[in-house]
Parts: C-alpha cells; structure tokens; sequence
C-alpha cells in the first residue's frame, strides 16, 4: 500500500477508520435507473433529512445496492418498517469527489477504479458512497488492516 494520503486527479485519497454505524435500509436491484429512481422514495419516507448521513453500500459479487440512513434516536421505534443494517467499521481508502451535482455522481464509479488499484481490498464489508452533501461524497474502500 502507498503513503497517504495521495493526490489523484478526481481528489485526495486517505485512509479512514469507521465505527460501525446502525442504519435503517432498504436494497435495490444493483443498476443505475433502479438506484437512481429508489433514492427519492427512500428519502420522503423520512420526517426530515436534515442531520442524516445517507450511504449506498454495495458488496462485492451482490447484485443489490442498499440505501441506508444511519439511525438517530428519533428513530428507535422504527416506525417506517425499513430494514436495519450495520455499516461495518474498520480501515477504508477513502476518495472524496466535490463537484456541480449531478454530473459529480457520474465519477463514482470512476473513483472505486482508482481506489481498487491503490490497496487491496477486504471484499468481506461493502464498498460505500458517503454522501456529505450536494456535490459531495466520499467513495469508500474497505482495506486489509
């Protein structure tokens, strides 16, 4: 593994560490149209975004993608009957994209390229998309510690 943190054209990757973080999930078919259409359903399920750290995981060799939320303690009755996932901690490369939305969600995919080149990667927790805020996310890649 390189030093880091490192300069690539799409941004500055370092190396993260996560807690592991409860969510509340649901899981769609792992393609653009039904990602790009299951966000905003997920989203108005919700009293308000306002504080909520949204993420897409995607582990490797599944065809799903899982929308997730990380709880809040409004959200302990889980009143909205959505699935509950834990985020797995641990090291991650880490890629952080800004730009003009939508077309910075178009270089995500580019961004997991280049993180998969510079670390091997632990494929037993999920790729994830952290979105910070609008223009902004971070690409994660779990590592081998």
């Amino acid at each position: 593994m390189s030093d880091y943190p490192e300069r690539h054209a799409l941004g500055r990757i370092d190396v993260i560490n996560l807690e592991d973080l409860p969510a509340l999930s649901r899981d769609v078919p792992l393609d653009l149209p039904s990602i790009q259409a299951g966000w905003p359903d997920f989203e108005h399920a919700f009293d308000s975004l306002r504080g909520r750290r949204m993420m897409g995981l995607v582990y490797g060799g599944s065809h799903i993608y899982r929308m997730c939320l990380i709880r809040l303690d409004r959200d302990a009755a889980n009143s909205l009957g959505l699935d509950e996932t834990t985020i797995p901690g641990g090291a991650y490369l880490r890629l952080r994209l800004r730009g003009e939305a939508p077309e910075v969600y178009g270089h995500i995919g580019e961004a997991f390229d280049v993180l998969f080149g510079s670390a091997d990667h632990d494929s037993s927790r999920p790729q994830i998309e952290s979105y910070r805020r609008e223009g902004e996310v971070d690409c994660l890649l779990p590592i081998l510690a």
